[in-house]
């Protein structure tokens, strides 16, 4: 491949339909070694919920990738609030919106390199 070529990255990607979805959790920590020069076993995968749905979102993560497929049992994600609420009545199962997964130094590793 020339050195300039990059394959085109989906906007959002529904890890539901993954047969591996750690292994792409996984993909997300090693593009950030390779741009960032970082050890990969330094490193974790931080999420962030976001207020979009997947049709909402206009182009891909800079940083990090959109996860949608995520559903919660028994309890259910409150948009304005921004936090986890108990489930609605007869409702077993809600979708999560659009997770924003990034990946960064783990905070183990952050305060042996401080101490040092």
């Amino acid at each position: 491949m020339p050195s300039g070529f990059s394959l085109p990255r989906a906007q959002v990607v529904d890890i539901s339909k993954l047969f591996n979805p750690q292994s792409y959790l996984t993909a997300i920590k090693q593009i950030c070694c390779q741009n960032q020069g970082l050890e990969l076993d330094k490193l974790q995968v931080f999420t962030e919920v976001t207020k979009k749905e997947p049709k909402q979102i206009e182009g891909p993560c800079k940083d990090g990738a959109y996860v949608s497929g995520m559903f919660l049992e028994g309890a259910r994600w409150d948009m304005t609030s921004n936090s986890l609420e108990d489930s609605k009545p007869k409702e077993m199962f809600t979708a999560m919106p659009v997770i924003t997964c990034k990946a960064g130094i783990s905070r183990s590793h952050l305060f042996c390199a401080s101490e040092i």
